[in-house]
């Protein structure tokens, strides 16, 4: 009876340990990257995208917005370059990933992983409709 519960305790403490050392915590946006993003590109003129630390938000034309909810927030290294992987889910429940590289330099900007030609700035006059707490980070 007694090896059972020394077996017991180390099996939870090596399941803490795992826990501890291997789960990395969850990703953030850094404030920089926080708000309304357009690109100079004809074929975008009446396109956004906006970012939140909970929301991914398609400017779609006119008046149109998709507004997604981000589930998770991947940040890795490839080739020197900081990639972000998004994983979000519209209000339909239908969940999509989109990956894209920011590089801070002179304002940022962004370029979508599938999409590297076309560079999306932010736009540091807009005022955000979902999440006015955002403009705090792009006003200055």
């Amino acid at each position: 009876m007694k090896h059972k519960w020394i077996i017991i305790s180390v099996f939870i403490l090596i399941v803490v340990s795992i826990f501890i050392f291997y789960l990395k915590e969850d990703e953030v946006f850094p404030d920089p990257m926080i708000g309304r993003w357009t690109t100079s590109e004809p074929r975008y003129t009446d396109r956004f995208f906006e970012l939140s630390q909970t929301t991914f938000t398609y400017g779609l034309g006119g008046d149109k917005k998709d507004l997604c909810v981000i589930s998770s927030i991947e940040k890795s290294v490839q080739d020197n370059n900081t990639l972000y992987t998004i994983n979000y889910h519209n209000i339909d429940g239908m969940k999509y990933t989109r990956s894209f590289y920011y590089y801070p330099a002179n304002g940022g900007v962004i370029k979508f992983k599938k999409q590297e030609g076309i560079k999306w700035t932010k736009n540091k006059n807009a005022v955000s409709e979902e999440n006015p707490e955002s403009d705090k980070n792009t006003k200055k």
